[in-house]
């Protein structure tokens, strides 16, 4: 046995030399030795080489090293003899592998060695930093040190480095040593979790030039469509841009979808939407585009994709979810990705391991659509993360129909001359025709439009709320009003899932059959998220961007004739009930917004739509907005922020909404609910089954505030696994009108006419 006497730098050699022979013996996990673990690693790098995502040979080169070295920690024996007999981890005489790790690192075989220890060092991160575990536990790191090389010299020998990669944290990522460490870390987390995951960790895009070339020449699965398909000028300046950062605004129907995937190209591509239901259109839409070999190309990211998935498979002769197919999801390893913002841009928190993300955001491409949708403090989280991911090689296509002013200034800061901007409004079609109202939207108002409408072409009538309870009134009145006259639909946030799937079919097939006439209530989910083509709407007015995202909703394709001689979009100005009393749209743009609709009567044009914005609501004018406020805090509070300060667990979004089953809808199914709940908890069952059944009981479900939640004492729990989900008794529901609060006082917590950082992106 070799001892401390002996010279130290022959000891470590010696001892080196003799652990590399030992790694294809000695284990990484139950199953697996260090070199079987480290050779994937090393496998999934060349991956990520060979396909172009890594392109410094240095950078390369030290992933390598940091592949070899990072999981050596492990050949102590205290850690063999725990995964030997399965035992759990004991902090009094273990040390985490990791920081064990770090004193592996041959120096001659880096680049540059102290971004290899970094990476070394906190690819795991556990209660404390490894650093401050290392100055706590001094007594034990030296103890182990000698058992492995035989003297205890190397923890003074590195503090020199690890006090060169403390000053890493302080750093912002516009510096190159930073930015260097923090892609090395990411590509090691990316090589790690995909050999511990045994999936490869990226899949090339060879085929989305040639598929999308293939929709255009109706081959393949096309090739039963009638008719050619040109490239129009917004989907030539998407091809032509390829290699820019691009800001486009484009009006509905003008193919922005086939647009971002031609300025994509054949590169990895993450497709980012504000609304879980417009994100499973576009994944449907994508994968068919892809010729229906999605597994291999496409993926969704929501916090409900797996039930998603689920209604895939029922599909499938075998009718099976495919697990290999979720994980590649959440590791975001294939070339499309269609997700949230907050599943891909919460990195901006810089929780340890954010550098994952980052480093896969690096060397790819991003469409974010609809970036006028959401509240201050998640565009000040998504404007960051396009800061942090261009500094770091990205690529972005803002593809939108409506854009803020102060939007584009900001992007422009970021971006400089690496960018290609173009407004095709005047491409747009004529579609809508304007009235404005300077009073509240009521059902009476309502039904005697509708009365005068002689048109017969002129049968699906959309009216949007800006909050529920209003909706709930109009919806009421309407009903009684137009009884035996027109079929009067509710649809808002607060029906349960299996009910609210149910609405979405019918919105969406009341915009195909011309037979009946329908008149459908709804709040602003139908804004951005359902393909819905109407004849006439009433709306209450919230802001320019949300009320334009309504026009929309009307005359889509500019087919329809009866806008050119009567109006088709009725706006009414005066805010009434929860949006009066909580002031859902900031004030100051409401009333911008208010006052450049009053200049409209009568047909209007994408133009004219945009000059609006430009005019009325201009940076320099919103810039005095208390929305912008709350922006600019935000944004500086993430720029402020320190590496690892934050925990994973926390979100973009401040959760303060829960899912909860309505009383009435438990007691009404209470059999299927209990025995769904015994079959997601029972562990002897597959885990297909246990989703299916946690699926089963989350149909039942309902998302609220837990402002709402905590009104009332909550004595019935459904369990599944470590999760709960309450029985809400202090409501009313029906698959009619949804679920009804006991008291409609209480406030509502959230503004329902934007994605804010609280909306479970419903």
């Amino acid at each position: 046995m070799l001892t401390a006497k002996k010279n130290t730098q022959y000891v470590w050699c010696e001892i080196n030399m003799d652990m590399d022979k030992r790694q294809d013996k000695l284990l990484a996990k139950p199953n697996e030795t260090i070199k079987e673990h480290t050779d994937k690693l090393i496998k999934q790098a060349e991956i990520l080489k060979s396909y172009g995502y890594i392109t410094n040979e240095g950078l390369f080169a030290d992933l390598l090293s940091a592949c070899k070295f990072h999981d050596r920690g492990k050949e102590n024996s205290r850690f063999q003899k725990r995964i030997k007999y399965h035992t759990k981890f004991n902090p009094t005489n273990e040390l985490p592998h990791n920081i064990l790790s770090l004193y592996y690192v041959d120096k001659t075989q880096c680049v540059d060695y102290v971004s290899v220890c970094f990476a070394v060092l906190y690819h795991h991160y556990h209660s404390e930093s490894p650093e401050m575990t290392i100055i706590n536990k001094k007594d034990l790191v030296q103890e182990i040190l000698v058992e492995l090389f035989g003297s205890a010299e190397k923890y003074n020998s590195l503090r020199r480095c690890r006090n060169e990669i403390g000053k890493l944290f302080s750093l912002s990522l516009a510096d190159e040593k930073k930015k260097y460490a923090v892609l090395l870390k990411g590509f090691l987390h990316k090589c790690d979790y995909s050999a511990s995951a045994h999936i490869q960790c990226e899949y090339p895009n060879d085929f989305l030039l040639e598929c999308v070339e293939d929709w255009k020449e109706g081959r393949g699965i096309w090739k039963e469509r009638e008719g050619l398909i040109e490239y129009n000028e917004l989907q030539k300046f998407c091809a032509e841009n390829r290699g820019k950062n691009i800001i486009v605004t484009a009006p509905t129907g003008m193919g922005k979808t086939e647009a971002g995937l031609l300025w994509c190209g054949n590169n990895k591509c993450f497709y980012v939407l504000p609304l879980k239901t417009a994100i499973n259109a576009m994944y449907d839409r994508i994968s068919l585009l892809t010729n229906d070999k999605a597994k291999t190309r496409v993926v969704l990211i929501h916090s409900d994709m797996k039930s998603k998935y689920s209604e895939i498979c029922a599909d499938n002769p075998d009718g099976v979810l495919d697990l290999d197919y979720c994980k590649r999801s959440k590791q975001m390893s294939l070339p499309l990705t269609v997700c949230t913002p907050d599943q891909i841009f919460d990195f901006v928190l810089k929780y340890p391991g954010y550098e994952y993300k980052l480093a896969t955001a690096s060397y790819s491409r991003f469409i974010i659509d609809e970036i006028q949708m959401y509240s201050a403090d998640l565009l000040a989280a998504i404007i960051y993360a396009i800061n942090l991911i261009y500094t770091t090689g990205g690529k972005f296509a803002i593809l939108t129909a409506t854009l803020p002013p102060f939007v584009r200034k900001e992007l422009v800061k970021i971006f400089g001359d690496d960018i290609s901007m173009r407004d095709f409004s005047s491409f747009g079609i004529l579609r809508h025709s304007v009235k404005v109202e300077d009073n509240t939207l009521t059902a009476k108002e309502i039904y005697s439009k509708i009365e005068g409408i002689q048109a017969e072409s002129v049968k699906k009538y959309l009216v949007v709320c800006n909050s529920i309870d209003i909706a709930n009134q109009v919806y009421s009145e309407l009903k009684k009003l137009l009884s035996g006259t027109a079929e009067v639909n509710l649809f808002h946030s607060r029906f349960i899932k299996m009910d609210r799937a149910e609405k979405e079919r019918a919105i969406l097939d009341a915009s195909k059959d011309r037979a009946k006439t329908e008149v459908w209530v709804s709040t602003s989910v139908v804004e951005a998220s359902l393909d819905i083509d109407f004849d006439v709407l009433f709306t209450e007015l919230s802001d320019l961007f949300s009320l334009f995202q309504r026009f929309g909703r009307v005359n889509r394709k500019g087919k329809k004739d009866y806008f050119r001689s009567n109006p088709n979009c009725y706006v009414f100005t005066q805010r009434q009930g929860n949006a009066l009393r909580y002031h859902f749209t900031d004030d100051t743009i409401y009333e911008l917004s208010k006052q450049a609709i009053m200049t409209v009567d009568g047909i209007i044009t994408e133009e004219e739509k945009t000059k609006l914005i430009d005019e009325y609501l201009s940076a320099e004018r919103i810039e005095k907005s208390e929305y912008y406020d709350k922006y600019k805090r935000a944004l500086d509070e993430l720029e402020k922020n320190l590496d690892y300060l934050n925990d994973k667990s926390e979100s973009l979004r401040t959760i303060d909404r829960i899912d909860v089953i309505p009383g009435e809808v438990y007691d009404a199914n209470k059999g299927i609910i209990q025995n769904a709940a015994k079959i997601a908890c029972d562990k002897t069952l597959s885990p297909i089954e246990r989703l299916n059944a946690s699926g089963e009981i989350m149909k039942y479900s309902v998302s609220i505030s837990k402002y709402r939640a905590k009104s009332e004492r909550i004595t019935d729990k459904i369990y599944i696994g470590y999760s709960e989900i309450p029985v809400f008794r202090s409501c009313t529901y029906s698959s009619e009108e949804g679920m009804l609060y006991s008291n409609e006082e209480i406030k509502n917590s959230e503004p329902i006419s934007q994605v804010s950082s609280t909306d479970n992106f419903l």
